[in-house]
């Protein structure tokens, strides 16, 4: 025997996932927008956004401050590189920023939950939408 939702239920459902997921809707929300309007944001606020892993990394300094070094790498490099090339890398500078988030909200550790889900979206559509609009 099937059981199917009734409209109230299914609405409910809805209502209960935007509300366990409200670090990633408020992420949507704030970079809303990226897609109509998508920019490349300077190379400096991937060291800014690595800056708050150091802050909060107390957990895991060491590991903290090598990721940081290879993103003031990665700055270096950009300055260096083409333009092109250069807002390629920051796309996927973002890109690695997100699943860094990832790696963080899976295993629960150095950052809150909430922030590593907000920021891992929030990272993702600053890629997705520099990709989609230089390349």
């Amino acid at each position: 025997m099937t059981t199917s939702q009734t409209p109230s239920a299914a609405g409910t459902t809805l209502v209960r996932t935007l509300v366990d997921r409200w670090p990633m809707v408020l992420a949507l929300v704030v970079s809303f927008d990226f897609w109509e309007a998508p920019l490349v944001p300077p190379v400096w606020t991937l060291l800014l956004c690595q800056a708050a892993y150091l802050l909060w990394g107390w957990r895991a300094p060491r590991v903290q401050l090598a990721v940081f070094s290879l993103y003031a790498a990665l700055a270096v490099v950009v300055i260096m590189a083409s333009p092109r090339a250069g807002v390629l890398m920051i796309a996927l500078g973002w890109g690695a920023h997100a699943v860094w988030d990832l790696v963080h909200h899976l295993r629960n550790a150095v950052v809150p939950r909430w922030w590593s889900e907000f920021c891992g979206v929030f990272d993702l559509v600053i890629a997705v939408t520099i990709l989609l609009k230089w390349f």
